[in-house]
């Protein structure tokens, strides 16, 4: 058997690329600039050494496994630490469970805007992607019926649903217990005080797991870009599709942001929107610059309270529900453009059934956010899991995901504070305020 040098030649000067990688992220060179720069890398390496990339391919490949393998964990720690928040029953039947529907619903509207624009455009169309190892019948045969799928949405064996990456019930699991806890805690707090304790320090050591894999993404991409460009993927065709699929993602985020939402607080409330934006602007300035919605919770707290007038008790509750239930661009928009990305670029066959499927897999894996780096990558991990998608597909499109995020977290953020103030109209909530300093408070943002 004779050895492939070629292949050995590709690893090594893969792993000498992560040597450079590891040094620029120890002189902390922007994310994005880093993860544009090793996609470059990829295609070159890809060329280069065209057909003898299989020994660079297990890197990836292993990436995608660890990604995988988070996804539940995520979303679980998420939800229970979300419900549990809410300090009662009243709070959980009243404003808890209003923040949620308007979280929910305007999560909803981002998803059908979001299939819409991606069939008009065509996202992923004449991409010719290639994912190496799987081709696109192996995943038209992992979709199931609409019927099939609802019927396995309810836990039979959560043991068993967890090891089989069944997310949905799962969900409705640990909904079931994050609601018992309000029951029992709105009696003896104390006595179920030690659970809370746990979830929440679960939460700390999980999302710390996340930003070590986070941490890894400019690794993957590289290895993963450079075996797709390597196994014959069409350059000009894969890297055009990014470009529109960055393009009507952003065309997404503006609508949803201020098309729809402006809409809402217009038939919903008795505000002006644009008098309403002109105030919610610094959060989404700060959302779009940090690229954080926990980062910007504090401004759009404070914006809420003091310039719109929304009731502390609203805004305490809905606000911070917004950073871990819902968020629009990284539940909504982004992962189902994702998917309609791979679903035509590999040319599988979606019925109109199985696009109601994928809106209310959406949605379920919405109420499992969380307002940190890398939550997209986890939603959209979750959904295409649950319809036979492959992995790869998030690492493809990770470096104009970067430049995304900027969009998607202006749009988490504008959603949260939407859903607040739709939840305090509702409860005659939203007061009279002096807002004359406001121009000179936020004059440098």
């Amino acid at each position: 058997m004779s050895i492939d040098w070629l292949s050995f030649a590709a690893l090594a000067t893969v792993i000498a690329l992560f040597a450079v990688i590891f040094i620029l992220r120890k002189k902390k060179v922007n994310f994005t600039l880093l993860i544009l720069g090793t996609l470059v890398a990829g295609v070159v390496v890809g060329i280069i050494f065209s057909g003898h990339t299989s020994y660079i391919t297990p890197i990836g490949k292993i990436y995608v496994s660890v990604l995988n393998a988070m996804v539940i964990p995520i979303i679980s720690i998420s939800i229970i630490s979300s419900v549990t928040s809410l300090s009662g029953v009243a709070q959980l039947k009243g404003i808890g469970l209003k923040s949620i529907l308007w979280l929910l619903t305007t999560t909803l509207i981002a998803i059908v805007l979001t299939i819409g624009l991606g069939l008009t455009f065509g996202v992923g169309k004449d991409s010719y992607l290639s994912i190496e190892g799987v081709d696109a019948s192996s995943f038209t045969n992992k979709v199931t019926s609409f019927s099939e799928v609802v019927v396995n949405f309810f836990p039979r064996n959560i043991i068993s649903d967890m090891a089989d990456e069944n997310t949905i019930p799962v969900i409705l699991f640990v909904l079931l217990i994050s609601v018992s806890y309000v029951l029992v805690a709105n009696k003896n707090p104390e006595k179920v005080k030690p659970f809370k304790d746990f979830v929440e320090a679960a939460k700390e050591v999980i999302f710390k797991a996340l930003s070590i894999v986070v941490r890894l993404t400019p690794y993957a991409v590289l290895s993963l870009i450079a075996t797709s460009i390597g196994n014959g993927v069409n350059k000009k065709g894969m890297l055009w599709s990014l470009v529109v699929l960055l393009i009507v993602s952003f065309i997404a985020f503006v609508i949803d942001t201020w098309v729809i939402n402006g809409a809402l607080i217009s038939l919903f409330t008795n505000l002006n929107p644009i008098y309403f934006f002109r105030k919610i602007f610094p959060a989404q300035v700060i959302a779009f610059s940090t690229q954080s919605s926990a980062g910007t919770l504090p401004v759009s707290l404070d914006i809420l309270k003091n310039k719109i007038g929304v009731d502390e008790k609203v805004a305490d509750v809905t606000t911070p529900l917004g950073t871990t239930i819902g968020m629009p661009g990284c539940a909504g928009i982004w992962p189902v453009i994702i998917a309609i990305y791979g679903i035509n670029g590999l040319g599988i066959n979606f019925s109109a059934s199985q696009y109601v499927l994928l809106v209310v897999v959406s949605l379920f894996i919405s109420l499992g956010t969380a307002g940190v780096p890398g939550t997209a990558t986890v939603t959209t991990a979750s959904l295409l899991t649950i319809l036979g998608l492959p992995l790869e597909l998030i690492v493809l499109t990770l470096p104009i995901s970067s430049i995304a995020d900027t969009g998607r977290t202006a749009t988490n953020a504008t959603a949260a504070i939407v859903s607040a103030t739709l939840v305090a109209a509702s409860e005659d909530e939203i007061h009279e305020v002096e807002d004359k300093e406001w121009r000179k408070e936020y004059a440098k943002i």
